[in-house]
Protein backbone atom coordinates (compact mmCIF):
# COMPACT_ATOMS: atom_id res chain seq x y z
CA UNK A 1 0.00 0.00 0.00
CA UNK A 2 1.27 3.46 -0.83
CA UNK A 3 0.50 6.45 1.38
CA UNK A 4 -0.54 8.72 -1.49
CA UNK A 5 -3.10 6.20 -2.73
CA UNK A 6 -4.80 5.34 0.59
CA UNK A 7 -8.20 6.48 1.85
CA UNK A 8 -9.47 5.94 5.38
CA UNK A 9 -12.92 4.41 5.86
CA UNK A 10 -14.43 4.54 9.33
CA UNK A 11 -17.37 2.25 10.08
CA UNK A 12 -18.70 2.35 13.64
CA UNK A 13 -21.19 -0.53 13.47
CA UNK A 14 -21.04 -2.51 16.74
CA UNK A 15 -24.18 -4.62 16.78
CA UNK A 16 -22.67 -7.74 15.27
CA UNK A 17 -21.14 -8.50 18.67
CA UNK A 18 -22.54 -9.28 22.09
CA UNK A 19 -20.76 -6.44 23.91
CA UNK A 20 -21.32 -2.78 23.05
CA UNK A 21 -18.51 -0.25 22.91
CA UNK A 22 -16.59 -0.96 19.71
CA UNK A 23 -18.38 1.92 17.94
CA UNK A 24 -16.00 4.24 19.82
CA UNK A 25 -12.91 2.26 18.80
CA UNK A 26 -12.11 3.89 15.43
CA UNK A 27 -12.36 7.51 16.56
CA UNK A 28 -10.53 6.76 19.81
CA UNK A 29 -7.71 5.16 17.85
CA UNK A 30 -7.47 8.19 15.54
CA UNK A 31 -7.37 10.52 18.55
CA UNK A 32 -4.77 8.50 20.44
CA UNK A 33 -2.55 8.21 17.37
CA UNK A 34 -2.78 11.95 16.73
CA UNK A 35 -1.81 12.68 20.33
CA UNK A 36 1.08 10.22 20.01
CA UNK A 37 2.67 12.01 17.04
CA UNK A 38 1.32 9.50 14.53
CA UNK A 39 -0.73 11.82 12.30
CA UNK A 40 -1.19 9.18 9.59
CA UNK A 41 -4.91 8.70 10.19
CA UNK A 42 -5.45 12.45 10.55
CA UNK A 43 -4.00 13.26 7.13
CA UNK A 44 -5.79 10.59 5.14
CA UNK A 45 -8.95 11.39 3.25
CA UNK A 46 -11.79 10.03 5.40
CA UNK A 47 -15.12 8.48 4.58
CA UNK A 48 -17.47 7.79 7.50
CA UNK A 49 -20.14 5.10 7.30
CA UNK A 50 -22.09 5.71 10.48
CA UNK A 51 -24.68 3.64 12.30
CA UNK A 52 -28.17 4.87 11.55
CA UNK A 53 -30.43 3.13 13.99
CA UNK A 54 -33.37 5.52 14.13
CA UNK A 55 -35.73 2.98 12.60
CA UNK A 56 -34.42 -0.07 14.44
CA UNK A 57 -34.60 -1.39 17.96
CA UNK A 58 -31.17 -2.95 18.28
CA UNK A 59 -32.03 -4.17 21.76
CA UNK A 60 -34.38 -6.63 20.04
CA UNK A 61 -32.25 -9.31 18.45
CA UNK A 62 -34.96 -10.11 15.83
CA UNK A 63 -33.53 -13.44 14.70
CA UNK A 64 -31.83 -15.72 17.23
CA UNK A 65 -29.24 -17.07 14.78
CA UNK A 66 -28.74 -13.88 12.76
CA UNK A 67 -29.02 -11.21 15.40
CA UNK A 68 -30.04 -7.72 14.24
CA UNK A 69 -29.88 -9.03 10.70
CA UNK A 70 -32.03 -6.32 9.09
CA UNK A 71 -30.13 -3.20 10.30
CA UNK A 72 -26.86 -5.08 9.85
CA UNK A 73 -27.68 -5.75 6.20
CA UNK A 74 -28.57 -2.08 5.72
CA UNK A 75 -25.27 -0.92 7.20
CA UNK A 76 -23.13 -3.46 5.34
CA UNK A 77 -24.71 -2.48 2.05
CA UNK A 78 -23.75 1.15 2.69
CA UNK A 79 -20.22 0.13 3.67
CA UNK A 80 -19.76 -2.07 0.60
CA UNK A 81 -21.03 0.71 -1.68
CA UNK A 82 -18.64 3.21 -0.09
CA UNK A 83 -15.64 0.91 -0.50
CA UNK A 84 -16.57 0.08 -4.08
CA UNK A 85 -16.85 3.79 -4.90
CA UNK A 86 -13.42 4.57 -3.45
CA UNK A 87 -11.77 1.65 -5.22
CA UNK A 88 -13.06 2.75 -8.61
CA UNK A 89 -10.41 5.48 -8.38
CA UNK A 90 -7.72 2.83 -7.71
CA UNK A 91 -7.47 3.84 -4.08
CA UNK A 92 -6.33 1.45 -1.39
CA UNK A 93 -8.18 1.53 1.92
CA UNK A 94 -7.45 1.43 5.61
CA UNK A 95 -10.72 0.38 7.24
CA UNK A 96 -11.18 1.20 10.92
CA UNK A 97 -14.24 -0.67 12.10
CA UNK A 98 -16.28 -1.33 15.21
CA UNK A 99 -16.84 -5.05 15.56
CA UNK A 100 -15.66 -7.67 13.09
CA UNK A 101 -19.04 -8.05 11.40
CA UNK A 102 -17.99 -4.94 9.44
CA UNK A 103 -15.83 -7.28 7.38
CA UNK A 104 -19.07 -8.43 5.73
CA UNK A 105 -19.33 -5.04 4.06
CA UNK A 106 -15.59 -4.66 3.73
CA UNK A 107 -15.13 -7.92 1.87
CA UNK A 108 -18.22 -7.26 -0.26
CA UNK A 109 -16.86 -3.93 -1.45
CA UNK A 110 -13.44 -5.50 -1.98
CA UNK A 111 -14.84 -8.27 -4.19
CA UNK A 112 -16.74 -6.01 -6.53
CA UNK A 113 -15.14 -5.18 -9.88
CA UNK A 114 -12.21 -7.58 -9.47
CA UNK A 115 -11.64 -11.22 -10.38
CA UNK A 116 -12.51 -12.74 -7.01
CA UNK A 117 -10.85 -16.00 -8.07
CA UNK A 118 -7.59 -14.04 -7.84
CA UNK A 119 -8.46 -12.42 -4.49
CA UNK A 120 -7.24 -13.50 -1.08
CA UNK A 121 -7.82 -12.79 2.60
CA UNK A 122 -5.37 -12.81 5.50
CA UNK A 123 -7.39 -13.02 8.73
CA UNK A 124 -5.28 -12.17 11.81
CA UNK A 125 -7.48 -13.13 14.74
CA UNK A 126 -7.89 -15.29 17.82
CA UNK A 127 -11.03 -16.80 16.24
CA UNK A 128 -11.94 -18.47 12.96
CA UNK A 129 -15.21 -16.52 12.43
CA UNK A 130 -16.41 -19.18 9.99
CA UNK A 131 -19.87 -19.83 11.40
CA UNK A 132 -23.15 -19.43 9.56
CA UNK A 133 -26.67 -19.24 10.99
CA UNK A 134 -26.74 -23.02 10.58
CA UNK A 135 -23.85 -23.52 13.02
CA UNK A 136 -23.42 -20.38 15.14
CA UNK A 137 -23.82 -20.96 18.89
CA UNK A 138 -24.53 -17.28 19.52
CA UNK A 139 -26.10 -15.76 16.40
CA UNK A 140 -23.64 -12.85 16.56
CA UNK A 141 -22.52 -11.97 13.06
CA UNK A 142 -18.96 -11.02 13.99
CA UNK A 143 -18.42 -14.79 14.33
CA UNK A 144 -19.76 -15.36 10.80
CA UNK A 145 -18.03 -12.57 8.92
CA UNK A 146 -15.54 -14.63 6.95
CA UNK A 147 -18.10 -17.24 5.98
CA UNK A 148 -19.82 -14.55 3.89
CA UNK A 149 -16.79 -14.56 1.58
CA UNK A 150 -17.21 -18.26 0.80
CA UNK A 151 -19.53 -20.32 -1.34
CA UNK A 152 -20.29 -22.79 1.44
CA UNK A 153 -22.61 -22.42 4.45
CA UNK A 154 -21.10 -25.53 6.08
CA UNK A 155 -24.41 -27.40 5.77
CA UNK A 156 -22.74 -30.77 6.16
CA UNK A 157 -22.03 -29.83 9.79
CA UNK A 158 -25.15 -27.82 10.53
CA UNK A 159 -26.64 -27.71 14.01
CA UNK A 160 -30.10 -26.56 12.98
CA UNK A 161 -32.45 -25.56 10.19
CA UNK A 162 -33.31 -21.87 9.84
CA UNK A 163 -36.58 -20.20 8.89
CA UNK A 164 -37.28 -18.47 5.60
CA UNK A 165 -36.64 -14.96 6.91
CA UNK A 166 -33.24 -15.90 8.29
CA UNK A 167 -32.41 -17.77 5.08
CA UNK A 168 -33.27 -14.74 2.93
CA UNK A 169 -31.35 -12.26 5.07
CA UNK A 170 -28.28 -14.46 5.23
CA UNK A 171 -28.22 -14.90 1.48
CA UNK A 172 -28.67 -11.17 0.98
CA UNK A 173 -25.64 -10.57 3.20
CA UNK A 174 -23.58 -13.08 1.22
CA UNK A 175 -24.70 -11.62 -2.10
CA UNK A 176 -23.52 -8.09 -1.22
CA UNK A 177 -20.24 -9.00 -2.91
CA UNK A 178 -22.27 -9.68 -6.07
CA UNK A 179 -21.86 -13.39 -5.33
CA UNK A 180 -18.19 -13.22 -6.32
CA UNK A 181 -17.01 -15.73 -3.73
CA UNK A 182 -13.37 -16.02 -2.78
CA UNK A 183 -11.85 -19.51 -3.08
CA UNK A 184 -11.32 -21.09 0.31
CA UNK A 185 -7.77 -21.95 -0.75
CA UNK A 186 -7.05 -18.20 -1.02
CA UNK A 187 -7.62 -17.61 2.70
CA UNK A 188 -5.01 -17.70 5.46
CA UNK A 189 -5.78 -17.47 9.17
CA UNK A 190 -3.01 -16.31 11.52
CA UNK A 191 -2.97 -16.39 15.33
CA UNK A 192 -5.96 -18.69 15.83
CA UNK A 193 -6.54 -20.21 19.27
CA UNK A 194 -10.32 -20.24 19.84
CA UNK A 195 -12.86 -22.08 17.69
CA UNK A 196 -15.80 -24.49 17.59
CA UNK A 197 -15.75 -27.97 16.08
CA UNK A 198 -18.02 -26.99 13.18
CA UNK A 199 -15.48 -24.35 12.12
CA UNK A 200 -12.60 -26.81 12.30
CA UNK A 201 -14.62 -29.26 10.21
CA UNK A 202 -15.10 -26.57 7.56
CA UNK A 203 -11.37 -25.79 7.61
CA UNK A 204 -10.63 -29.46 6.96
CA UNK A 205 -13.34 -29.87 4.33
CA UNK A 206 -12.21 -26.83 2.36
CA UNK A 207 -8.44 -27.18 3.00
CA UNK A 208 -8.25 -23.68 4.45
CA UNK A 209 -4.80 -22.61 5.63
CA UNK A 210 -4.69 -21.98 9.40
CA UNK A 211 -1.59 -20.87 11.29
CA UNK A 212 -2.34 -21.38 14.97
CA UNK A 213 -0.96 -19.19 17.73
CA UNK A 214 0.89 -22.07 19.37
CA UNK A 215 2.70 -22.73 16.08
CA UNK A 216 3.86 -19.13 15.97
CA UNK A 217 5.15 -19.35 19.52
CA UNK A 218 6.96 -22.58 18.73
CA UNK A 219 8.35 -21.74 15.27
CA UNK A 220 8.49 -17.95 15.17
CA UNK A 221 6.65 -15.16 13.39
CA UNK A 222 9.06 -15.25 10.43
CA UNK A 223 8.03 -18.88 9.88
CA UNK A 224 4.36 -17.85 9.95
CA UNK A 225 4.95 -15.07 7.43
CA UNK A 226 6.74 -17.47 5.10
CA UNK A 227 3.96 -20.05 5.47
CA UNK A 228 1.32 -17.49 4.58
CA UNK A 229 3.32 -16.02 1.72
CA UNK A 230 4.12 -19.41 0.21
CA UNK A 231 0.48 -20.46 0.45
CA UNK A 232 -0.80 -17.36 -1.35
CA UNK A 233 2.03 -16.97 -3.82
CA UNK A 234 0.90 -17.14 -7.44
CA UNK A 235 -2.76 -17.42 -6.35
CA UNK A 236 -3.70 -13.79 -5.77
CA UNK A 237 -3.61 -10.34 -7.33
CA UNK A 238 -5.76 -8.64 -4.67
CA UNK A 239 -5.46 -9.01 -0.88
CA UNK A 240 -7.71 -8.06 2.04
CA UNK A 241 -5.89 -8.08 5.39
CA UNK A 242 -8.02 -8.03 8.53
CA UNK A 243 -6.35 -7.36 11.89
CA UNK A 244 -8.61 -8.14 14.83
CA UNK A 245 -6.94 -6.74 17.94
CA UNK A 246 -7.98 -9.83 19.92
CA UNK A 247 -5.16 -11.53 18.02
CA UNK A 248 -2.93 -9.74 20.54
CA UNK A 249 -2.23 -11.28 23.92
CA UNK A 250 -4.46 -9.93 26.71
CA UNK A 251 -1.37 -8.92 28.69
CA UNK A 252 -1.07 -6.07 26.17
CA UNK A 253 -4.65 -4.95 26.76
CA UNK A 254 -8.09 -6.39 27.40
CA UNK A 255 -9.75 -3.59 25.47
CA UNK A 256 -11.59 -5.95 23.15
CA UNK A 257 -14.75 -8.00 23.48
CA UNK A 258 -13.36 -11.55 23.33
CA UNK A 259 -9.75 -11.66 24.59
CA UNK A 260 -7.99 -15.04 24.48
CA UNK A 261 -4.77 -15.95 26.26
CA UNK A 262 -1.48 -16.78 24.49
CA UNK A 263 -1.88 -14.33 21.65
CA UNK A 264 0.57 -12.33 19.56
CA UNK A 265 3.09 -9.97 21.10
CA UNK A 266 3.50 -6.45 19.74
CA UNK A 267 6.78 -7.23 17.97
CA UNK A 268 5.16 -10.21 16.26
CA UNK A 269 2.21 -8.09 15.13
CA UNK A 270 4.58 -5.42 13.80
CA UNK A 271 6.53 -7.91 11.68
CA UNK A 272 3.34 -9.54 10.42
CA UNK A 273 1.53 -6.33 9.48
CA UNK A 274 4.65 -4.71 8.03
CA UNK A 275 5.04 -7.62 5.64
CA UNK A 276 1.46 -7.53 4.40
CA UNK A 277 1.16 -3.74 4.41
CA UNK A 278 4.11 -3.53 2.04
CA UNK A 279 2.81 -6.11 -0.42
CA UNK A 280 1.61 -4.53 -3.68
CA UNK A 281 -1.36 -6.92 -3.68
CA UNK A 282 -2.69 -5.54 -0.37
CA UNK A 283 -5.60 -3.25 -1.18
CA UNK A 284 -7.52 -3.15 2.11
CA UNK A 285 -6.18 -3.25 5.65
CA UNK A 286 -8.85 -3.53 8.32
CA UNK A 287 -8.26 -2.81 12.03
CA UNK A 288 -11.17 -3.94 14.16
CA UNK A 289 -12.67 -4.86 17.56
CA UNK A 290 -11.08 -2.13 19.72
CA UNK A 291 -13.47 -1.55 22.64
CA UNK A 292 -12.45 1.46 24.76
CA UNK A 293 -15.27 0.80 27.23
CA UNK A 294 -13.50 -2.42 28.31
CA UNK A 295 -10.09 -0.78 28.54
CA UNK A 296 -8.05 1.23 31.05
CA UNK A 297 -6.23 4.36 29.90
CA UNK A 298 -6.78 3.38 26.24
CA UNK A 299 -4.07 0.71 26.45
CA UNK A 300 -5.34 -1.11 23.38
CA UNK A 301 -5.41 2.02 21.24
CA UNK A 302 -1.92 2.92 22.42
CA UNK A 303 -0.66 -0.56 21.55
CA UNK A 304 -2.24 -0.45 18.09
CA UNK A 305 -0.87 3.07 17.59
CA UNK A 306 2.61 1.81 18.46
CA UNK A 307 2.20 -1.12 16.07
CA UNK A 308 0.94 1.02 13.21
CA UNK A 309 3.64 3.60 13.78
CA UNK A 310 6.25 0.90 13.28
CA UNK A 311 4.40 -0.58 10.30
CA UNK A 312 4.01 2.71 8.49
CA UNK A 313 7.20 4.36 9.69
Amino acid sequence: MKYDSVSLVVSDWEYGAATAGTSKGPDTLIEVCSNSQLPYFTYLQKVYVSQNLDDWDVNTIQLPYLKRGVPLLNHMRKLADAIESIRIDNKNIVLLSGDHSNAVGGIAGFCRNIDSQRAGIVWIDAHLDLHSPYTSPSGNVHGMALNTALQTDNLSHKERDIDQRCFSLWNELKSLKNNDCIPASNIVFIGIRSYEEQEVALVLDENIKVIYAHEIHEKGIEWAINEAQNHLQDKIDHLYVSFDVDSLDPEISRGTGTPVENGLQKDQAIKLLTHFYQLPQTEILEITEINPSLDTDNKMCKAVCEIMGAVIG
